[in-house]
């Protein structure tokens, strides 16, 4: 039976938990990052050198442990009731990324356990949570652990991805202890977590906080999000002899095509509902010099409304 007596509320946080957690990321930076930046990129050894620095971390207090069917890590503070504040964020980042980018939230989110953990149970079950491939920076979807957890990954769509090494994403799951066609059952399983809140305490990364001076804010509401890849198909001929007049550059309306939707984006961009558009890969081939770029160009873009 949950507790009837109230939880004597914690002391308010102090400059030795700021500390600790400056400590924290600057220790997981150093473990996990090169002089351009952190490389903890998802399913790869150095995402899995994070996953065992914050298993270390979280080691001493106690917690109850599990990965879900999609690869996120929980850590469970039981507390009086069985009501449920999930708080965290994610650790693996963008190659080059920034040292505070995704692992701030995880390491604040450590920092509260440690502070639970060392008083009377809190009035409500807490967890953290440490989403897994957030960024989808090697194989190009973006939020796979959470998206399976929230139902919404659709497995077709990600089956035959590839990285730039030609490494399926299925084979670099199955490295790490996850089975595609069992990632949607972390769903079910965050189902069965009666939580009531969640909580993620994330680096600014848009500048406009800064712009206006302020040191926080509370985000009310999120983008959507659509990406695209288009082809452009043209035709390859010497870039010497060939005149103006008679090219079919694939290139160049590519490009055309890029400027075009930061056109877009602004006209359907309001106050307090900004539009973005960012063209975010270009390939062109065949790549060489003495040809204009005329035969093939791949662009990927991303839209978020």
């Amino acid at each position: 039976m949950p507790s009837s007596q109230p939880t004597p509320l914690l002391p308010p946080p102090s400059a030795e938990n700021s500390s600790r957690v400056i400590s924290d990321l600057r220790e997981l930076a150093a473990l996990t990052s090169t002089p351009d930046g952190a490389q903890r990129v998802a399913w790869g050894p150095v995402w899995r050198t994070a996953h065992e620095w914050l298993r270390a971390k979280l080691a001493p207090l106690n917690l109850q442990l599990s990965t879900d069917p999609a690869g996120n890590l929980f850590a469970t503070l039981p507390g009086a009731s069985d009501k449920t504040v999930i708080v965290g964020s994610h650790v693996d980042s963008v190659p080059n990324g920034g040292w505070l980018d995704g692992a701030l939230g995880v390491v604040t989110a450590l920092e509260a356990m440690r502070r639970y953990a060392a008083a009377a149970p809190p009035p409500v079950t807490l967890k953290l949570v440490d989403w897994a491939d957030e960024e989808g920076a090697r194989f190009g979807h973006s939020l796979l652990g959470s998206g399976a957890a929230a139902g919404t990954l659709d497995l077709e769509e990600v089956r035959s991805l590839k990285d730039k090494q030609g490494t399926l994403l299925v084979d670099a799951l199955k490295e790490n202890g996850v089975e595609l066609d069992s990632m949607l059952n972390a769903n079910a399983a965050l189902k069965k977590i009666n939580a009531k809140a969640y909580l993620e305490f994330h680096i600014e990364q848009g500048g406009v906080l800064e712009s206006q001076n302020k040191s926080t804010g509370v985000v009310l509401g999120t983008f959507g999000l659509q990406r695209h890849m288009l082809r452009f198909v043209g035709q390859a001929a010497h870039a010497g002899a060939t005149p103006i007049n008679l090219r079919r550059d694939a290139f160049l309306a590519a490009a055309s095509t890029a400027l075009e939707c930061r056109e877009i984006a602004r006209r359907h961009s309001k106050p307090g509902a900004g539009v973005v558009c960012t063209t975010g890969v270009v390939k062109v081939e065949p790549g060489f010099v003495t040809r204009d770029s005329r035969r093939r160009g791949n662009l990927r873009r991303s839209a978020r409304a």
